[in-house]
């Protein structure tokens, strides 16, 4: 790969992560934290249910309703 399409995948990624990051931030609990503790904290559904207090199930729901949640937000954000 040329130096510079390396360049511009990563300001690409930069600019993706910023983006996902933001739009994080303005989610609404329990959303943003099942997220965080999913993807950046790579907790298992079985340990973030145990910190809410709540099923596995509860855990995985919420967490694929965030994801989807913010791939509406970046879906709309490219419609723009």
């Amino acid at each position: 790969m040329p130096a510079g399409q390396s360049l511009e995948l990563d300001f690409e990624k930069k600019e993706t992560v910023y983006r996902l990051h933001r739009i994080l931030h303005n989610l609404n609990e329990p959303y943003k934290e099942v997220f965080s503790l999913r993807t950046f904290g790579e907790l298992s559904f079985r340990e973030i249910s145990s910190l809410f207090g709540k099923s596995e199930s509860w855990a995985k729901m919420t967490y694929l309703r965030a994801k989807r949640k913010i791939r509406e937000e970046m879906e709309d954000e490219d419609h723009m």
